[in-house]
C-alpha cells in the first residue's frame, strides 16, 4: 500500500476513470507507472476491468445519446463487456449508478450496485450489496457520500443516507442515516465509534477545486487596494499632508473593522472625505 496521496480532479463529473485510474496506480502499484505496472493493471487486475467496464459504459451512453448511429456499435460493445463481466467476475454496477471519481474495489467478487448515488473517494471490498430496498414499500435507493470505506459482506438498502467519511465494518447490514465519519458495525448496523478516521483505510485523497466566489475575489480586490493606499500614506516621500499620516496610522487600529464591514470605500481613503468617514465610523472626529 502506497502513501496516502491527494488528486485535484479538474473534471469530476465528465472524466472521473482518470483518478480511478491514479488511485489504482497509487494502491497496487504503489505509484509505479512503467510497462510492468500497466500491464499488470490492464491485463492481471480483474477489480480494475470491472471498474473501466463501468466508466466506459457511462462515457458510452452519453456519446450514443449524442450520435445514435455512429454510437451503436459502442454500445453493442459495452454491452457484451457488462455481460461478461456480471458472468465471469460475479460483479455488477448498474449503468444507473451515479459515481463519483476515485471508485476502487478491493476484491470484486459478487459486488452488487444499483441505482444508488455514490460520492467520492469511494472503497468497496467483495460481497457488498448497495441497492433497493422492497420490504415494506420502500422503493429508495441509498445515498453515500465522499470517502466512504464498505467493508466485506455489507449491505446497504433502501432510501438511506451515508455521510462523508463513514466507515461501514464486515458484515455490516445498513437500513437507516448514518452520520458522516462515523464506524458502523453489526446487524443492524449500529455506530460504534462517531468520529472515526479512515483516511489510513482509503489511502487515497480526492479533492475538488474549490469553486470561485466573484463576490469573496471582489472584497480581496479591495482589500489589496486600501493596502496600497495605506501604504502610500504612511510614505514619508509622499505628497500627503500630515493630517493624512496621522488619519493613516489611526487607521491601523480601525482598519480590519471598518473595511471588513464595507462602510468605506477603499478608493476614498486617500481623500480628506475618505479620513473624515474612518475617523467618523470609528467614533472620532477629523
Amino acid at each position: 500500500m502506497g502513501a496516502i496521496q491527494t488528486r485535484v480532479v479538474d473534471d469530476p463529473d465528465l472524466r472521473p476513470f482518470q483518478t480511478d485510474l491514479d488511485k489504482y496506480y497509487t494502491i497496487s502499484a504503489e505509484g509505479q507507472r512503467g510497462l510492468r505496472q500497466r500491464l499488470r493493471l490492464w491485463v492481471l487486475n480483474a477489480d480494475f476491468r470491472v471498474v473501466a467496464c463501468y466508466r466506459f459504459d457511462q462515457a458510452v451512453r452519453r456519446y450514443h445519446r449524442q450520435h445514435r448511429v455512429l454510437g451503436l456499435a459502442p454500445r453493442i460493445v459495452s454491452a457484451v463487456w457488462r455481460r461478461r463481466t456480471s458472468t465471469i467476475h460475479h460483479a455488477e454496477i448498474d449503468h444507473r449508478a451515479r459515481i463519483g471519481p476515485g471508485l476502487y474495489l478491493m476484491h470484486h467478487t459478487g459486488v452488487f450496485v444499483g441505482p444508488v448515488s455514490i460520492g467520492d473517494n469511494c472503497v468497496l471490498h467483495h460481497n457488498v450489496t448497495i441497492g433497493q430496498r422492497v420490504a415494506a414499500g420502500d422503493q429508495g435507493v441509498p445515498r453515500l457520500g465522499n470517502d466512504v470505506w464498505i467493508g466485506p459482506g455489507a449491505t446497504i438498502t433502501g432510501d438511506v443516507t451515508i455521510g462523508d467519511g463513514a466507515t461501514i465494518s464486515a458484515g455490516t447490514v445498513i437500513a437507516r442515516d448514518v452520520p458522516p465519519r462515523a464506524l458502523v458495525a453489526g446487524n443492524p448496523g449500529r455506530v460504534v465509534n462517531a468520529d472515526y478516521d479512515n483516511s489510513a483505510m482509503l489511502n487515497y485523497k480526492v479533492r475538488r477545486p474549490v469553486a470561485a466566489d466573484p463576490v469573496a475575489d471582489e472584497k480581496a480586490a479591495r482589500f489589496d487596494r486600501a493596502l496600497a493606499e495605506y501604504a502610500r500614506l504612511r510614505d514619508p516621500a509622499g505628497d500627503r499632508h500630515l493630517e493624512a499620516v496621522k488619519a493613516a496610522i489611526f487607521l491601523e487600529d480601525v482598519f480590519d473593522v471598518v473595511l471588513r464591514e464595507d462602510e468605506i470605500d477603499p478608493d476614498q481613503l486617500g481623500t480628506a472625505e475618505g479620513m473624515r468617514a474612518v475617523l467618523e465610523r470609528a467614533g472620532k472626529t477629523a
